[in-house]
């Protein structure tokens, strides 16, 4: 229904301001407080600038805008909420200039401060200081928002230190005002200082603290202050507390604590009221890798936006289920529902990063592109990421090279350090190394991970030490996951007592990342001696842990000692744990086929069991020999030519040339590292079959041709 005050009213005022009316004459004060009142709710109801527009034209013909202060504040604010703060600061000029009443000033200064826009609204608060306009609680709040809202600390503490001199800090405006700036730059402790000594605190300032610990990922101290907030002062959380409560549950992956705070929010209704809480508790069931609640909790939700699509979709690559994202990604792109935003797009991205899909990633890609979407820096650097995971290193290397300098930033650069060492071309990853110094950008820590990480796959050992060396002279200081990497860089060299060293000397505590990867480094030299010391120290920091167990089991195995295989299994096996399945898979015709060991559930299982049968022929031929120490189980000699046979990726590289024509290249990705048997044979495919074959295990790619392999039988 159109309200009465619309455009019949806007002309009426025109008309009694075209005739001389004065409403402020005596005997017209009722029509004056009448016309005041419909402008008042005429400006809270709207909600375009062409009808702002009117009825700020209505307010100056009219002669309101001169004398209505309070209408003057509702249509600066109107302004900038519109998005055209521009309009409200000449509003402002036009007055301001003509007042002493710091009620204007406070006015701008909430409408920049709500709007985001921070450098105006402290641009503003030091005219206001060198105009000698006092400022007062109500100033302060929205000058220190502005300067919470972009982190600014320095500047929130002068601030603050105004605000003492004015004798205002322990106003309870401004206290929570200062709880809130400290929260959010990050200024914990002294959030905390302030918000303790306050006598009188609102739900407004605890929820302030609350979120300071979350956001500041320290979640037991969230919630200690939230049972804190219900048992000394008898307060409720509210929505806007329920979502920080959230999130600081979704750090510590706590079920229990996850279903209370979704308890509290369905009895207090917060899931109808407010769509955020339903977003947020999406995300933190996720986070507590359950993510069937998290499905559930979003399907009963009866509106949803783009954040919660987004939740829903992150949780499910979280967990490990970027099929399911896909799925759900076109469900999503029915009409009416949420469009493609640039979240969304690295999300997906990051789906098919994940499940190493050529096919899927240039698709989605395609459908960017078509979107019309604009590509920002950091999209465009996931989608380099995602061509170099997904296998196809060249097209990343096109797409970088046809950029433009101002397109890059240094992720991009790390991106492709990454790529090259993924695939086994460290020479390439030291060689972009010393071409991002020469273009002007700084390596920070992330460079260095992956250029050791390099480094490690191709056996660059003497470089890597340079590189590591270099960290410290660019002012970058080591941490655990560059030890990591030095440790699989000496270890897989086979350089284990220098390895062991660099751990002893560790100025950090080493991380189980440091000793699994001196373990890993043991498997593969088969020393059971060191591995056992890495073994005793893993099972100790990550008790729960299946990798180290079956790492350890695997090098007694390779060295015939089954008693010891056999006690590692039967404690795996009391505590829960079991050795992941091996899974490998291969696209064809669009469509992802999975093969795990000795897989019977494939549609042409009976036709890929011989075709691999008739290719293991065929390359002991060409001098194929099977390496039996790759079987983990106390067979018989026989029975393990069974089993190299029936590995998962062997299977799958048979489905392939079964199916793919012979030029094409056969791309298989599997969840774990391949063996030492599937390695030697797919040389031998290579040359035999003359086709290319690229297989992406956990830690890197192989590229099999003409008989070699791209890691140079170092992996």
């Amino acid at each position: 229904m159109r309200h009465p005050c619309s455009s019949k009213f806007l002309s009426y005022c025109s008309k009694d301001a075209a005739e001389g009316v004065d409403l402020h004459r005596e005997g017209n004060t009722s029509s004056f407080k009448s016309h005041h009142h419909l402008y008042d709710h005429l400006l809270q109801s709207c909600c375009n600038l062409k009808l702002l527009k009117q009825i700020h034209s209505s307010l100056i013909t009219s002669g309101f805008i001169k004398k209505s202060t309070h209408l003057v504040a509702r249509i600066i604010l109107k302004y900038s909420a519109l998005g055209h703060p521009e309009c409200a600061r000449s509003i402002f000029n036009g007055i301001a200039t003509s007042t002493s009443n710091s009620f204007l000033w406070n006015t701008m200064l909430r409408a920049y401060a709500n709007g985001g826009h921070c450098v105006e609204a402290l641009s503003l608060y030091r005219l206001m200081q060198r105009a000698r306009i006092a400022a007062d609680n109500y100033t302060f709040p929205f000058v220190l928002k502005a300067t919470a809202s972009r982190s600014l600390v320095v500047e929130g503490k002068m601030v603050h230190g105004d605000a003492i001199r004015r004798g205002l800090e322990s106003d309870m405006f401004v206290e929570a005002a200062l709880v809130d700036m400290y929260a959010k730059c990050g200024e914990v402790t002294d959030g905390r200082r302030i918000f303790d000594r306050m006598p009188d605190r609102d739900l407004v300032c605890w929820t302030a603290m609350i979120t300071a610990y979350e956001q500041s990922e320290r979640p037991e101290e969230a919630l200690m202050l939230f049972w804190r907030m219900q048992g000394e002062e008898g307060l409720s959380a509210d929505s806007v507390t329920a979502v920080s409560l959230a999130s600081a549950v979704a750090q510590l992956g706590d079920l229990r604590k996850a279903r209370s705070i979704h308890a509290h929010a369905i009895r207090n209704g917060f899931l109808e009221e407010d769509i955020s809480v339903g977003n947020s508790i999406v995300a933190m069931y996720a986070k507590c890798s359950h993510i069937e609640e998290a499905r559930l909790v979003f399907e009963k939700m009866k509106q949803k936006d783009g954040v919660s699509w987004n939740s829903m979709l992150s949780g499910y690559v979280q967990n490990g289920r970027a099929s399911e994202a896909l799925s759900l990604f076109d469900e999503m792109q029915v009409p009416g529902m949420s469009k493609l935003t640039s979240v969304t797009a690295l999300i997906m991205v990051s789906a098919c990063s994940y499940l190493g899909s050529r096919h899927l990633g240039k698709k989605l890609h395609d459908f960017i592109i078509s979107s019309g979407m604009r590509v920002e820096t950091t999209l465009w650097n996931a989608i380099l990421d995602m061509y170099g995971k997904c296998g196809d290193l060249q097209t990343a290397v096109d797409m970088f090279n046809m950029s433009t300098p101002g397109q890059r930033n240094v992720s991009s650069w790390n991106v492709m350090i990454s790529g090259y060492g993924m695939h086994g071309y460290g020479k390439d990853a030291l060689r972009f190394y010393e071409k991002m110094q020469e273009e002007g950008f700084e390596p920070n820590h992330i460079t260095f991970t992956s250029l050791l990480a390099a480094c490690s796959h191709s056996g660059l050992v003497d470089e890597g030490r340079k590189r590591f060396q270099d960290m410290n002279k660019l002012n970058v200081k080591p941490e655990a996951k560059h030890y990591t990497c030095m440790v699989d860089m000496l270890g897989r060299a086979g350089l284990l007592d220098e390895a062991l060293d660099l751990i002893k000397k560790m100025p950090l505590e080493p991380s189980d990342e440091v000793w699994g990867a001196l373990l890993l480094a043991c498997k593969i030299h088969c020393n059971a001696e060191m591995g056992e010391v890495a073994a005793q120290t893993l099972f100790h920091l990550q008790p729960e842990h299946t990798g180290y167990y079956v790492l350890m089991s695997n090098i007694y195995a390779a060295l015939s000692k089954w008693q010891e295989v056999g006690m590692l299994r039967r404690d795996m096996k009391s505590r829960g744990l079991r050795k992941p399945a091996a899974l490998s898979v291969i696209e064809f015709d669009e469509e992802v086929h999975g093969f795990h060991a000795a897989d019977q559930t494939h549609p042409q299982c009976r036709q890929v069991h011989e075709k691999v049968q008739i290719l293991v022929l065929e390359i002991k031929m060409a001098g194929y020999v099977p390496d039996r120490l790759c079987v983990l189980h106390d067979v018989e000699e026989e029975d393990k030519d069974l089993i190299l046979t029936n590995h998962s990726e062997k299977l799958a590289v048979a489905f392939g040339i079964m199916r793919l024509e012979p030029q094409m290249p056969i791309y298989i990705t599997k969840n774990l590292r391949v063996c030492n048997d599937c390695h030697s044979a797919f040389k031998f495919i290579s040359q035999v079959h003359q086709r290319k074959i690229v297989v992406r295990d956990a830690n890197r790619f192989h590229h099999f041709q003409d008989g070699s392999c791209s890691c140079n039988d170092y992996w």
